[in-house]
């Protein structure tokens, strides 16, 4: 039984280590969008800016989350001489896109509601993360399928052993 707990403390562990690489990863993912959230009213505009390096990466990305979803949502991406380069009609409560980042300088996200009622909505925009911080992501992922499948083996294993010693 002291062998089963052992392994029952190591795959513990692994879970535990893939929890807090999960939130590490999000908070490394995260950290260079810039979020809004408002209540936006019919005919007027969340607008969201956010300064874009070209040297640095060349796209970005955009997010959109709307509580208690309903039609009418336009999203906007304007470049820094605001001129539209992507536009999308919303139909469902969350959307992502990308965008081609062409020249330095700041962006802006123009989410706009043509519905009649008043709409919570959160966005956020920023550059694309690179591969290194998208592996993290990932890393975290595998880490925890791992420690859950060697909870689940480590059980049957105590369970098998359980059986042999009242035989």
């Amino acid at each position: 039984m002291q062998k089963s707990g052992i392994l029952f403390v190591i795959v513990g562990s692994i879970v535990g280590l893939g929890i807090i690489l999960s939130f590490y990863g999000n908070q490394v993912i995260f950290e260079d969008l810039i979020k809004g959230e408002g209540q936006v009213k019919f005919g007027e505009n969340l607008i969201i800016p956010v300064e874009l390096d070209r040297s640095e990466t060349q796209s970005g990305i955009y997010a959109i989350q709307i509580i208690d979803f309903s039609e009418g949502i336009t999203v906007k991406i304007l470049d820094p001489f605001d001129k539209e380069i992507e536009s999308q009609i919303i139909d469902e409560e969350v959307f992502e896109g990308q965008f081609s980042i062409t020249v330095s300088g700041i962006y802006k996200l123009v989410i706009e509601n043509t519905n009649e009622k008043e709409i919570k909505i959160f966005g956020v925009i920023g550059p694309e993360p690179d591969a290194g911080k998208k592996s993290l992501g990932f890393i975290s992922l595998y880490i925890l399928i791992v420690g859950l499948i060697g909870m689940v083996g480590v059980a049957i294993y105590a369970i098998k052993n359980r059986k042999k010693s009242f035989s």
